[in-house]
């Protein structure tokens, strides 16, 4: 056998043994890890998850686990790494991912229903809120006072807002704002606020919604001095080296079957699923590739 002919068996070699990698990882059967990142109490989002969890087991015939990630930063790791198989992000942290791992795929989002602050089902706002009797009337009136972000990789709660002040100010957030803190999430944002620990958030208007239906907030007690354009809504999201069958077996769930979720669907105050592509979060990578 020539040196020629070695080679070509080899490379035969090595293209079988991929393959055969490829389909073990294809019929791999541990836990499909979903990311669940807390935009509001993460207890009660992994309770209202629970019916998605269960039609995803059913339907990939393996364990599901919800994995707690304390930013948005820590699931995007996770994705890279591949520790991280599906997640929700918020549009700036899938801009992030995206920079990150160009195979992260956007492929769903929720739908959520019309609210006092959210004027449409396709989109939300971020907004500034300050205490109605706190004694800030206008963006000016804050200069030198403490604001609320939400996380480093939020959209609503700090990509955005970073832009609006430059634009608005001409001033970078932490040059205009004497103090600057991260809650961690919306509701603890918007607590901090009525409570006056902070004296204004940037929050996003679903979570503001939220506090109303729920009664932890009533509308006189707040005001909103800005809102930005409109935001797409929060993607759900797929690792690249997720094999096809387990992503068509994921849209499947999200969008073919709907009876099963309708329960989910009412106390999460949605009306189901959107399909979603990279092109509807385009603005926003812009942005955030503008910030890097």
């Amino acid at each position: 056998m020539n040196k020629l002919s070695k080679f070509f068996l080899a490379l035969l070699a090595a293209l079988i043994a991929t393959g055969s990698a490829l389909s073990a990882d294809c019929s791999d059967q541990k836990p499909l890890r979903f990311a669940a990142y807390p935009k509001k109490d993460i207890d009660i989002q992994l309770k209202e998850y629970r019916p998605l969890i269960q039609l995803l087991e059913k339907s990939l015939a393996r364990r599901v686990e919800l994995v707690r990630t304390t930013s948005y930063g820590s699931a995007v790791e996770g994705l890279v790494a591949g520790s991280i198989d599906l997640a929700e992000l918020g549009p700036a942290a899938y801009a992030m991912a995206k920079s990150r791992d160009s195979g992260i795929t956007a492929f769903a989002s929720s739908m959520p229903i019309k609210g006092t602050f959210t004027d449409s089902t396709s989109h939300y706002r971020s907004l500034l809120i300050v205490k109605r009797n706190g004694g800030f009337d206008t963006i000016a009136a804050l200069r030198g006072a403490h604001v609320s972000l939400i996380d480093p990789a939020s959209t609503s709660g700090a990509l955005i807002p970073r832009k609006a002040i430059l634009d608005l100010t001409g001033a970078r957030l932490e040059e205009y704002f004497n103090r600057v803190t991260f809650a961690g999430a919306h509701d603890r944002a918007i607590q901090s606020v009525q409570k006056g620990i902070v004296d204004a958030a940037f929050v996003s208007s679903l979570r503001l919604d939220e506090a109303l239906r729920q009664h932890s907030l009533s509308p006189e007690e707040i005001r909103v001095l800005w809102q930005s354009k409109p935001v797409p809504h929060d993607p759900f999201v797929y690792r690249g080296q997720l094999c096809a069958n387990v992503v068509n077996a994921i849209k499947a769930d999200f969008f073919e079957k709907d009876s099963v979720l309708q329960g989910m669907f009412r106390d999460m105050n949605i009306s189901g699923f959107a399909r979603v592509s990279d092109d509807d979060y385009r603005e926003i990578r812009e942005v955030f590739a503008s910030q890097r």
